[in-house]
């Protein structure tokens, strides 16, 4: 028999969802289930997924259905995955699920990637996901290098994983036949040695690196006057220059600006020259910050 209160309590439970065979544990009937179907009290998202009302429809309740729809060992994953973990410069409302090879039918408007391998699963929220170290693995063949790194960089500095985890990942995973573990491992070796605090200085890694000007030094020693040290972003001692960020984060405060234009003012005194760029110009005219990187690094060479 149908019990209201125990349907709409599991779906509370499974962001709105509730499936066939839950409801026949719960002591409906199938004559029952078809009725409500028809009279819209159940809403049916996939063959034997339903949607009730006992709380509101979201995305996420669309990706539980999918996965649910998608059968047993089935995870959200790639960008949806992404998504789920909140990893950055991973965007979009698509639903991707991997499930082992079987016989379902595949989910409508979902799209679906099957595997023979052994897959890294957790849980974000109730939903089954891929391990954030083995959603960078599958994005890494969709995804440009650049986006990989924030994507990577962010999930270690928000502890989901860490390079050590990202490194036994592709060593599990990856390899022979998978495709992008070749970028994986080069993601995985720019994060691990990654010494810069924000996305921001990452896109300005990209920009420097990418410029045709000689190798920088990142986060090099420099001895103040007063004794103490300044690690600016990007140096090139034998030209005496520096490019950093100019982000909120450096003085975000009235106590970390005194602080930072101190440091400036001796770096300064000492014969270096500083290039400053902010997060929004180095986020929105890349073009024009990596043309003022060549020509300040180029500026002793230039004929007047």
């Amino acid at each position: 028999m149908w019990v209201e209160s125990l349907v709409r309590e599991q779906a509370r439970q499974a962001h709105g969802l509730v499936s066939r065979s839950r409801l026949l544990d719960l002591g409906a009937s199938h004559h029952e289930i078809v009725r409500r179907i028809e009279t819209r009290r159940l809403d049916q998202v996939h063959p034997g997924v339903y949607y009730v009302d006992a709380v509101a429809r979201t995305w996420r309740t669309d990706v539980l259905a999918a996965v649910m729809a998608a059968g047993p060992g089935a995870l959200a994953s790639h960008r949806t995955a992404a998504r789920l973990w909140q990893l950055d410069s991973i965007f979009g409302n698509v639903i991707e699920v991997t499930v082992p090879f079987n016989e379902e039918p595949d989910p409508h408007g979902v799209i679906v990637h099957r595997t023979r391998r052994a897959n890294d699963g957790s849980e974000v929220e109730g939903i089954p996901v891929t391990s954030p170290a083995k959603t960078l693995l599958d994005l890494a063949w969709m995804m440009p290098l650049r986006t990989m790194v924030k994507a990577g960089r962010s999930a270690v500095r928000r502890q989901l994983t860490t390079p050590s985890d990202m490194d036994q990942t592709v060593r599990l995973f990856g390899g022979r036949g998978v495709a992008g573990t070749r970028k994986f491992r080069l993601v995985v070796g720019f994060v691990a040695d990654d010494r810069s605090g924000s996305v921001s200085e990452i896109d300005l890694k990209h920009i420097v690196f990418d410029a045709p000007v000689p190798t920088p030094v990142q986060q090099l020693r420099v001895r103040l006057l007063d004794s103490s040290n300044a690690y600016p972003d990007f140096a090139w001692p034998d030209r005496m220059r520096i490019v950093e960020v100019d982000g909120f984060e450096a003085h975000g405060t009235p106590e970390q600006l005194q602080k930072d234009l101190s440091r400036q003012n001796q770096l300064m005194e000492l014969g270096w020259e500083i290039r400053r760029f902010t997060a929004t110009e180095i986020r929105d005219d890349p073009q024009r910050v990596r043309s003022e990187v060549v020509r300040f690094l180029n500026k002793p060479f230039r004929a007047d």
